[in-house]
């Protein structure tokens, strides 16, 4: 019994990743209305700073998939793919902000 709860097994993984691809769908569509919307500079501000919040929010899941690698004993698959796949997953965020933002330039 000791022994599992100092070494953990199975975080929720699969319910982070979830969780992160939920942030950027948020992301995404808030860019999409952000392109819609380009002309009105109340509304751009405001799906601008939609995208910032989905984006923060999945670097949020991030570190928290991250600091589950470190405490999880045994993970459901490999550790280097969880770790690569989340960052893949949290490029997708961070270039949906940049386009944001490029557009919030012009």
């Amino acid at each position: 019994m000791l022994f599992g709860k100092l070494l953990p097994r199975e975080g929720n993984f699969f319910e982070m990743f979830n969780q992160h691809a939920d942030r950027i769908v948020e992301a995404a569509h808030a860019f999409s209305q952000l392109v819609a919307n380009y002309n009105d500079p109340h509304l751009r501000d405001k799906y601008n700073q939609d995208v910032d919040n989905a984006e923060r929010a999945a670097d949020r899941v991030t570190h928290d998939v991250n600091r589950a690698i470190h405490k999880t004993f045994i993970t459901p698959i490999d550790r280097e793919q969880i770790h690569g796949l989340i960052n893949t997953m949290d490029d997708v965020a961070d270039l949906i902000q940049d386009s944001a933002e490029t557009m919030a330039l012009y």
